[in-house]
């Protein structure tokens, strides 16, 4: 998947769960920005692009970077509470009404903030998994294949149901987070219509490849 559709995954499943209810906006903005993390190994893109062949999807995509990775934003959110910084100053700069606080403080002495945003963190990186598994290959690339046991074990994974580019699933969930903000009420069930829809396609889509 891309950055848009890896971040509309993490939000529209922070909204399904009712995450904004209970515990406020930062807890959806974190899964949002968390679903990109594993992506990091893609850096080295931009100065050797063998290199990249050989970590993209190995050193980000394995589940020691994913546990460091979660541990590192939960501890500098409650540390320092960037998330709230970053949404002030969007705030401030674009006239947007102050959001309530979550449930759970962010302060140093919470606890509480720690093993939320751990949670939401760990379980939005590794979302991003199955979600690289299944959108793979297509236009001459190779099947990019997912190493999670990655350094202990180089046992690697990947189901392509759609190529790399489909633009279904982008079209899918835009088209869930555009409903959503005109019927705010509604966000959490339209959430999980647009990840139930988004599951339908893929395998409607992985059917019809295969006949």
């Amino acid at each position: 998947m891309t950055t848009p559709e890896h971040t509309m995954v993490g939000i529209h499943s922070a909204f399904a769960l009712g995450l904004h209810r209970r515990y406020g906006w930062q807890s959806v903005a974190l899964a949002g920005i968390a679903s990109n993390v594993p992506d990091w190994d893609g850096i080295p893109m931009f100065v050797d692009m063998a290199r990249f062949e050989s970590i993209h999807r190995v050193w980000g995509h394995n589940f020691v970077s994913i546990l460091l990775t979660s541990l590192l934003l939960a501890a500098t959110q409650v540390r320092w509470d960037w998330l709230g910084r970053i949404g002030g100053w969007f705030a401030g700069r674009f006239s947007i009404p102050k959001q309530d606080s979550p449930d759970c403080q962010t302060g140093t002495d919470s606890g509480c903030g720690l093993l939320l945003f751990f949670g939401i963190a760990f379980a939005a990186q590794t979302l991003h998994l199955p979600c690289d598994m299944v959108v793979s290959g297509g236009s001459g690339l190779n099947d990019w294949s997912v190493e999670p046991w990655w350094p202990f074990s180089h046992a690697a994974y990947v189901y392509p149901m759609i190529p790399w580019g489909d633009p279904g699933p982008t079209l899918i969930l835009m088209a869930g987070a555009v409903i959503a903000a005109k019927w705010p009420p509604q966000t959490a069930n339209i959430s999980r219509l647009s990840i139930g829809t988004l599951l339908v396609y893929l395998l409607v889509r992985r059917f019809a490849n295969s006949t």
